[in-house]
């Protein structure tokens, strides 16, 4: 679809799809409660999950939030870029994208595509990932289109998304700052931006969310396919694994560690060809589907080494996609 046809949907309260680097958003302008519902609808995204609002810098997002000395500090770092802050919202804000809530979560994308839509609108736009609730998100224009079929709203195709997991969300509205969801911004490079240490509280719960919560991408259950994926603690863990049954599928960190440990009927898939945590991030969605569509009985795959924190939100996606922990 064009460009003007995903402008013209957002100035008059629909949706589109954009991309952004980290994954491709459901979009609309953040000011229009209608168009809000619809993207909610769409997706079937419980009420209790607030969006996250996008804009341009950090003097747009002080006419829509409470920006504070901390705000400043990262924003002049790290936006554009994969950084999420939560913040008090302003009156204009509807609190249908907050979950009810007084605080906000804002960003700066760095994708030029959607950069440019918000220059031509004029309007902060609120775009969770394009994809039903729950499921594996979007990084390239054909996911979106598997996802909602006839259903799918104008959509700009920007190709495969750069990052591929979504943004580190950081809550300024405590204290002391602290990550409520992890994402390619690691908790040493914000605490060096702001030279003071801050919590970490994006623990991964089984409990049921039900009250609001300030960031998308906590529910115990996200970021998976329809096969169930089980998720060993380690990769030597899992090639000696007896779970492994010949209608399974494995996906390894790099194609350089099989050495023909499994039975050659499974199909095996590698997530990068260097095991750099960039790789691995970008690809992460785009094996998980590949897999998923094998339509084998389970995936297998294993958790990254802690000593690596970059690696530490691959690990975060993997264990709310997991339906079984090995």
């Amino acid at each position: 679809m064009s460009f003007d046809s995903c402008t013209h949907a957002i100035l008059n309260s629909g949706i589109c799809v954009l991309p952004t680097e980290t994954v491709y958003g459901l979009a609309c302008s953040a000011l229009s409660k209608a168009a809000i519902e619809k993207v909610f609808s769409l997706k079937g995204r419980p009420s209790n999950n607030p969006l996250i609002v996008h804009v341009l810098n950090h003097d747009s997002a002080n006419e829509f939030c409470v920006t504070n000395d901390f705000s400043k500090k990262l924003s002049d770092f790290f936006w554009p870029g994969a950084l999420t802050l939560v913040l008090p919202k302003r009156k204009c804000i509807p609190i249908e994208i907050t979950a009810g809530l007084n605080t906000v979560a804002i960003r700066s994308p760095t994708h030029p595509t959607f950069r440019k839509v918000l220059n031509f609108v004029k309007l902060p736009i609120a775009a969770p990932s394009a994809n039903p609730s729950n499921k594996i998100s979007p990084t390239k224009y054909q996911d979106v289109l598997d996802a909602f079929g006839e259903d799918c709203p104008p959509i700009i195709d920007g190709g495969q998304c750069e990052i591929g997991i979504e943004s580190t969300v950081l809550d300024l509205t405590t204290q002391t700052p602290s990550i409520l969801r992890l994402g390619p911004i690691t908790k040493d490079e914000i605490e060096a931006v702001l030279k003071i240490q801050i919590q970490n509280k994006a623990l991964y719960t089984k409990k049921h969310i039900v009250s609001p919560i300030k960031s998308p991408g906590l529910g115990s259950k996200h970021y998976a396919p329809d096969t169930p994926l089980h998720l060993h603690s380690t990769f030597k863990s899992m090639i000696s694994s007896k779970f492994i049954g010949e209608n399974d599928v494995v996906i390894l960190p790099k194609d350089k560690v099989y050495n023909g440990q499994f039975k050659t009927n499974i199909p095996i898939l590698f997530l990068s060809t260097s095991n750099n945590h960039e790789e691995t991030a970008k690809y992460l969605y785009g094996i998980l589907r590949e897999a998923d569509k094998l339509n084998r009985e389970k995936i297998h795959i294993s958790l990254y080494s802690t000593h690596n924190e970059s690696f530490n939100a691959i690990n975060d996606r993997l264990t709310r996609a997991s339906t079984k922990r090995i």
